[in-house]
């Protein structure tokens, strides 16, 4: 369903019905404050160089932004805005973390992840955006072919780590996540 410049998938509401119905520390409302942070970065700097949000799409993984910035900023002001939202992610993880509550506490953990994660080099996430920015400003002749070759060592990393977890604690949770969201990345890459 699209309504104006939000697309929100059939997999984004499942995914909230069923962490809701789960959800009994309020945990679905830390990631979701988190994840509103986390594109706050991205949105702030896209308006201040004259960018556009074209779509925000909501789906099974996640909050996603499309732009204009790469058209009508150039890379210097896209890469300012592509790595804004896990700076912003970082800073209010250690904003946080400086505070004396549990919650807050809680929700540093989630934000510092966030930020951490999404600067992985992976193709969908902000790390991959980046290293692409960067290699084409730098003249790289294929900087989409690099970030698949860093996002498959990353992925066999991050894989490697979720079947080590999952046969350390007989919890396969993790490695389901990441099979997930690859899913869904390789779907997305597809479709696109």
């Amino acid at each position: 369903m699209t309504v104006g410049k939000v697309r929100v998938r059939a997999g984004f509401v499942l995914l909230v019905a069923a962490l809701v119905y789960l959800d009994e520390g309020y945990l679905l409302w830390m990631v979701v404050g988190s994840a509103v942070m986390h594109e706050l970065g991205h949105y702030i700097p896209l308006k201040i160089f004259g960018g556009k949000v074209l779509l925000l799409e909501l789906s099974g993984g996640g909050l996603t932004m499309e732009h204009d910035a790469r058209e009508k900023l150039g890379y210097g002001k896209e890469l300012a805005s592509v790595v804004m939202g896990p700076i912003l992610s970082i800073g209010f993880a250690l904003l946080f973390s400086l505070l004396n509550d549990m919650m807050l506490w809680q929700i540093a953990g989630i934000c510092l992840t966030h930020g951490i994660f999404n600067l992985l080099p992976m193709s969908g996430l902000d790390g991959g955006r980046a290293l692409e920015i960067i290699l084409a400003m730098r003249g790289s002749a294929a900087p989409q072919s690099a970030v698949r070759v860093t996002t498959a060592v990353c992925g066999a990393i991050l894989g490697g780590f979720c079947v080590l977890l999952a046969v350390l604690y007989h919890n396969p949770s993790l490695l389901l996540a990441l099979l997930y969201l690859l899913a869904l990345r390789k779907r997305k890459a597809v479709t696109a």
